[in-house]
């Protein structure tokens, strides 16, 4: 049963203790035994209406038993009683958890929880794909999109034009835009802001849609780390940093900073990532219908992770320029599969308008080569299982996540052009042997690509045994309502 019905049930049941002890206090007055008779008829009426919701025989008989002891006043046998039924209705409870993705491409940060959430019993799990605005260079809505339609198939997906939120009222929303009315190339419609959600739910929890970096991932405010209840990181540093950051938070908020710092220490958890829930779990993931006849095992497929951050650093396309050149001269051992940003072109109009064209004439002759292909899948997975290595920039939530495939990953150095290692081919393979993460300017592409093109063990990578985050968020927030219901 629905925990509003739960709460129903247990007013109830209260109300006739209460009932049965003022009908005691009052034997003499016929009129308020009247009173009292009818609202214990009634609220016995609703229990017994409402037993359906109650997965157990004993709920049935110890009902009897109850209505006979209310029958005959007998307050002591009627209280115990209830202890009894107020624990079989509390265990039935059924929690609506409702996860609200905007993009499907980061639909992972939130999976693991759903299939959690999907299989416990004391779930009922509903998927809503909420609608959200590409902005112009002014930051105005330019377009109106819903990417319901993109999300696997296995998800079934609620139309949030027919989802009633408000009169609904779920439990639990998880949410993975922290942004609210603040982000520059892309926004959620208003009704969908955190501050407007939580008045709808009794927890608000937020799951960022990238993968912290320890020591490097920003620690920037974000609206929802504050009205959300909860916000779950992946790790201690990622907890310790974004606490620390809490005189900035003040300050965007306008509050005391000791106020905001403990709201923050009560908000903040580390329970891990649905995200490497995903990238762990990746088996037999099907080659995209256009790549077929492109990727083949017997070259280096490298996933080329473009990110807005080095883009944004570096305000050059130079060095995408020189990584796709080495794919062109190299397409015999190598091929690139090519990843930029899924919100690239919408960054560069809203933060880099004179790149736009130079972007445009690359992705053009790009599309036009065969040397690589670009993966524009909803979805970064294809890429993630079809590739040998990756070569991306370090601060990148997909060149983190890529690290818990076990295969090779090199940390790319955005502004370092036309470089040369010094290291041997001996000191490289011992290095990746031990090590599936290298940087630059220590290590090119050219050495990497080389070293995998002659071992081939080092495409295939280390199987990493990790603890289901989704999981572990399911419980956690479940066992916080149970707390809260119980006191």
């Amino acid at each position: 049963m629905r925990k509003k019905t739960s709460e129903k049930l247990l007013k109830c049941v209260d109300d006739i203790l209460s009932s049965l002890k003022m009908f005691q206090n009052f034997k003499g007055s016929s009129y308020i035994s009247a009173k009292i008779n009818k609202l214990c008829s009634d609220n016995l009426a609703v229990l017994e209406e409402c037993a359906d919701g109650v997965e157990n025989k004993e709920y049935l008989e110890l009902l009897d038993k109850f209505k006979e002891s209310v029958s005959k006043i007998n307050l002591g046998d009627a209280a115990e009683i209830s202890k009894r039924l107020k624990e079989l209705i509390s265990k039935s409870v059924i929690y609506k958890v409702v996860f609200m993705p905007y993009k499907a491409s980061m639909w992972d940060s939130l999976e693991s929880v759903w299939m959690a959430a999907d299989k416990d019993k004391r779930c009922e799990a509903v998927v809503v794909p909420i609608t959200y605005y590409e902005l112009d260079s002014n930051r105005n809505p330019a377009k109106r999109v819903n990417e319901r339609e993109e999300f696997p198939e296995y998800v079934p997906v609620v139309n949030d034009e027919e989802y009633d939120l408000e009169n609904d009222r779920p439990d639990i929303i998880y949410i993975h835009n922290p942004y609210d009315d603040t982000n520059l190339v892309t926004r959620v419609e208003s009704r969908y802001y955190s501050w407007n959600l939580k008045k709808y739910c009794e927890k608000l929890v937020y799951i960022p849609y990238y993968k912290w970096v320890d020591g490097v991932s920003s620690t920037s405010f974000k609206s929802a780390m504050y009205y959300a209840d909860y916000t779950v990181q992946s790790s201690d540093d990622a907890v310790r940093r974004c606490i620390e950051s809490f005189p900035e938070y003040a300050k965007e908020l306008g509050l005391e900073t000791i106020e905001i710092r403990n709201i923050m220490e009560n908000k903040l958890i580390n329970l891990g990532s649905p995200e490497v829930d995903k990238v762990v779990s990746l088996n037999n993931v099907k080659l995209p219908y256009e790549w077929n006849g492109k990727v083949a095992r017997l070259r280096v497929n490298v996933l080329y992770n473009t990110t807005l951050d080095e883009i944004f650093k570096s305000k050059t396309f130079d060095k995408v320029k020189e990584t796709l050149a080495f794919f062109k001269e190299n397409s015999e051992k190598a091929f690139v599969i090519w990843r930029p940003h899924p919100l690239m072109r919408q960054s560069l109009v809203s933060m880099l308008p004179y790149l736009v064209d130079e972007y445009d004439e690359i992705m053009s002759e790009f599309i036009n080569s065969s040397y690589g292909v670009l993966d524009t899948n909803a979805s970064m997975h294809y890429s993630v299982f079809w590739s040998d290595m990756c070569y991306g920039y370090k601060t990148s939530s997909l060149t983190e996540l890529y690290k818990y495939t076990g295969k090779i990953v090199l940390e790319d150095a955005p502004r370092l052009t036309n470089f040369v290692s010094k290291c041997s081919a001996e000191n490289i393979l011992n290095e990746l042997k031990e090590n599936n993460v290298v940087s630059e300017p220590d290590y090119s592409l050219e050495n990497i690509v080389d070293i995998i093109a002659s071992n081939d063990e080092l495409k295939y990578g280390k199987h990493l045994d990790l603890e289901n985050s989704g999981s572990k968020i399911n419980n956690y927030i479940l066992e916080k309502m149970c707390q809260e219901d119980e006191n």
